[in-house]
């Protein structure tokens, strides 16, 4: 029940086992592709289709969006996931005319799913069968079926964008084809060394965090920070160019919902949270106050 309360909060606040061929990539408008672990890959691929330990997820597709042409397509079929109005925004361009009703999507509450194949002469449905949540990683069963014109005498790009229920946590999302081929995606700012789970981060994460981060009037500040188990913090900051300037801080802590960072203070306002990054289980790395990484490598504190 704590847990539950602590991720709900902070929500709040941020307003078949069998055969399968596994494809780790995914179109994406970044350069670098997902990272995700072969023992993450392998866990999702062993829950697929475990329907009696799921929880459905509802689910729509969104209508009037084309994608960006900074976003690439390597595969003949792609998948992107969005989990917030930037990276939606990287993605996805509104296609507006005079009669489309662009339904736009509610970030708080869902997540986006886009399923992009490579652009080619043939047309072809695509459409989601169903979505459901094992665990903390989410299941997207699809289908592509080609339609009666198959040769349309020039080239089209076939995509759907669809909005599916946004579970508390989030790890990876998952898209399955009528024939068990799977693609694993990481949620959100995850790495491959992000915790996999709530008690991995409570038992391997926790601990005392300690380093030099850059000062905007001086030399820099000494910070050591204590992440507790029991999701409370304590945080000394001592400035090399007057040991005598010390503030110590202590309070709540808890982890974003795809357990990439976590959030000092997240039942305080904005201006008084702190976020760090999960790198690995030794090193924690400060992020700006919107979330995003700081273009330094000044920024890391290490058991």
């Amino acid at each position: 029940m704590k847990k539950t309360a602590v991720f709900l909060f902070l929500l709040a606040a941020m307003s078949l086992q069998g055969c399968i061929k596994t494809t780790t990539t995914a179109a994406t408008p970044s350069v670098q592709p997902p990272q995700i672990s072969k023992e993450t890959v392998k866990q999702v691929e062993a829950q697929a289709g475990n329907i009696a330990a799921s929880a459905p997820l509802k689910f729509s597709e969104m209508k009037g969006y084309f994608l960006k042409n900074s976003v690439k397509l390597p595969n003949d079929v792609n998948f992107i996931t969005a989990y917030s109005d930037k990276s939606f925004d990287a993605a996805l361009g509104i296609a507006k005319t005079m009669t489309n009703t662009i339904t736009m999507a509610d970030m708080r509450k869902n997540i986006v799913a886009v399923i992009a194949m490579k652009p080619s002469m043939t047309v072809n449905d695509i459409k989601i069968n169903n979505a459901y949540l094992v665990g903390t990683n989410i299941y997207i069963d699809y289908e592509i079926t080609s339609k009666a014109v198959s040769d349309v005498g020039y080239f089209i790009s076939n995509m759907k964008v669809f909005e599916i229920e946004r579970p508390q946590i989030v790890t990876n999302v998952s898209f399955s084809d009528p024939s068990k081929n799977i693609t694993v995606l990481p949620f959100g700012k995850r790495n491959v060394s992000s915790p996999a789970d709530v008690d991995s981060m409570v038992k391997y994460y926790t601990g005392t965090y300690k380093g030099t981060l850059p000062a905007a009037d001086g030399p820099g500040i000494n910070i050591v920070l204590a992440l507790l188990p029991d999701y409370t913090f304590n945080m000394k900051q001592t400035y090399l160019n007057n040991p005598d300037r010390v503030f110590e801080s202590s309070g709540k802590w808890a982890p974003t919902e795809d357990l990439s960072s976590a959030v000092l203070n997240y039942d305080k306002d904005a201006s008084e949270q702190m976020r760090f990054y999960f790198i690995d289980k030794n090193t924690v790395e400060k992020l700006d106050v919107s979330g995003e990484k700081i273009n330094s490598e000044l920024y890391k504190l290490r058991k």
